[in-house]
């Protein structure tokens, strides 16, 4: 048993220094080789816990999502946020706005540049994002049954536009670092909730 826990140990050690690297040096410098270095390992020992880069990628996106969901978990908890409220929140920790969720946003982008070519990677990406739509279809259905939002709102049509919102902010926020200044996203995701009101 201890074996498994220091397997599953040295793959979160080995995402973290993904994120690490993808951070100082981007994803193109980010190597197996460069990893292995990062963490003091021999060449080619970065194998036994993934087998290529794509892997690591794809470990490195869960755990993205695992960090945003329990951001937000953590958040509706603590407020018992519900509705306009809850979907606000949500759209703030998805948001490039400081330099974690900033990092987080570079792997989501780099993750999406080998799922475009891996149907197994992609259909994980669709996955995912399909718990995310729902939770988003979710809280808008909230807001209705407290008047939050106007008549006639199509739940379906928000969600699938909100998840357009939150995969442009994250680019954005990465290729358009002064969309990303946290006053100015701040009032990004503002201006999102207020729409459906």
């Amino acid at each position: 048993m201890p074996r498994l826990v220091d397997h599953e140990a040295r793959r979160h050690e080995i995402v973290l220094a993904t994120w690490r690297l993808i951070a100082e040096r981007g994803i193109e410098a980010t190597t197996m080789r460069e990893l292995a270095r990062e963490l003091g390992l021999a060449n080619g020992s970065v194998t036994h816990y993934f087998p290529d880069k794509s892997a690591i990628l794809t470990a490195a996106f869960a755990h993205v999502f695992a960090a945003t969901n329990a951001r937000v978990a953590a958040h509706r908890a603590a407020s018992g946020a519900t509705g306009l409220a809850a979907l606000r929140a949500f759209l703030l920790e998805a948001a490039p706005i400081d330099e974690e969720r900033a990092l987080e946003a570079r792997i989501v982008i780099a993750f999406l540049e080998y799922a475009a070519a891996d149907p197994a990677l992609a259909t994980m990406f669709r996955d995912l994002m399909r718990e995310w739509q729902q939770a988003f279809a979710e809280m808008v259905a909230e807001a209705r049954a407290q008047g939050e939002v106007r008549d006639g709102l199509d739940v379906q049509a928000v969600s699938d536009a909100i998840l357009h919102a939150v995969n442009g902010m994250q680019a954005n926020g990465i290729l358009l670092p002064e969309t990303a200044r946290e006053q100015r996203m701040r009032a990004t995701v503002d201006a999102l909730v207020d729409m459906l009101r």
